[in-house]
């Protein structure tokens, strides 16, 4: 049997959500994930989507082996607004018995192809925000993945992190409660957000945290004026940090950097850890996180639970 590649169709949806969770065991999707984060975004385009198919001996229908996705921005993003040369593959796979008879390839040479007709220059796996799946290639459970993009000019940009620890054993170190106590003191403090925070919450994260912070805020704040999963930091009444969390999910997180190394970390993470536990959460994890941030969340008890590698090749504007 020979394959071909196409672009992807409507009537895809069912094989390739089933593909999907067959070569992906780490990061199954659901018909509904699939759809809200794929065809319902607004940078989703048809002619980055494609899949690769095989005619079988007996048969009439094409039998879908292949799958990647290419996106770029075709709407402003917040602060960030288009990204101009940027372009992102988000996802790809194909069927373990189809591997190594370059479908993968071929997938790549077409999204490329189509990434640069657009007007990009410079192709990342994945930092795609809002809609990644993962933030780049686990180096774990998808080894082949890495090597297969290195072999195809691709090269490391980051390493990230997925981090997790149990909420049960939480304690607050005492000299961690004498720098809370010392910052008290000079005027810091944090809150559980309240809807009078939400001018200067949104604010802060326009100018120090645009594009995917600011967009968690404004989109929790408008699901939910009074959202009690945000926590600030506060110096008098000038919010100076912010904190998130959804069910078990922590993050995103972020502190003004002219206060970094006070200790205002530490005091905004367990008071949200605090809050997590009211509201009876008993693990938390967070999707990715890098460099001194991974070192900060290390120091706090978390653990690596996975590890990604972000990857870039430069096809020239």
């Amino acid at each position: 049997m020979t394959y071909s590649i196409r672009h992807y169709e409507a009537e895809d949806e069912q094989a390739v959500l089933a593909l999907w969770n067959q070569c992906l065991p780490r990061d199954e999707i659901s018909l509904n994930t699939f759809r809200r984060k794929i065809i319902l975004d607004p940078n989703f385009d048809a002619r980055g989507c494609f899949v690769a198919t095989v005619k079988p001996q007996r048969g009439l229908q094409k039998e879908i082996v292949g799958f990647l996705l290419s996106i770029r921005r075709r709407y402003p993003y917040y602060d960030l607004g288009l990204e101009p040369g940027k372009g992102w593959i988000t996802a790809f796979f194909v069927h373990p018995q189809w591997r190594r008879q370059h479908v993968a390839t071929k997938l790549l040479i077409e999204a490329e192809r189509f990434l640069k007709q657009e007007g990009t220059g410079r192709i990342f796996v994945s930092d795609y925000t809002p809609n990644y799946f993962i933030p780049g290639v686990d180096l774990d459970a998808y080894a082949e993945s890495s090597l297969f993009l290195k072999e195809n000019g691709y090269k490391k940009v980051e390493n990230v992190y997925g981090m997790g620890r149990s909420l049960v054993d939480v304690n607050v170190p005492e000299e961690v409660n004498n720098v809370i106590k010392k910052l008290n003191e000079s005027g810091f403090s944090v809150s559980v957000f309240h809807p009078s925070y939400t001018l200067k919450v949104l604010e802060f994260l326009r100018q120090n945290y645009p594009g995917d912070l600011f967009r968690v805020a404004l989109e929790r704040i408008t699901e939910n004026p009074e959202c009690d999963e945000i926590l600030v930091a506060l110096k008098g009444d000038e919010v100076v940090g912010f904190s998130h969390f959804l069910d078990e999910r922590f993050g995103p997180f972020g502190i003004h950097k002219e206060y970094n190394g006070r200790g205002l970390g530490p005091m905004l993470y367990y008071s949200t850890v605090q809050q997590m536990r009211k509201k009876g959460k008993h693990n938390l994890w967070l999707a990715w996180t890098s460099g001194r941030a991974k070192d900060f969340y290390h120091k706090l008890g978390l653990k690596v639970l996975r590890r990604h590698m972000i990857m870039k090749k430069n096809v020239g504007e």
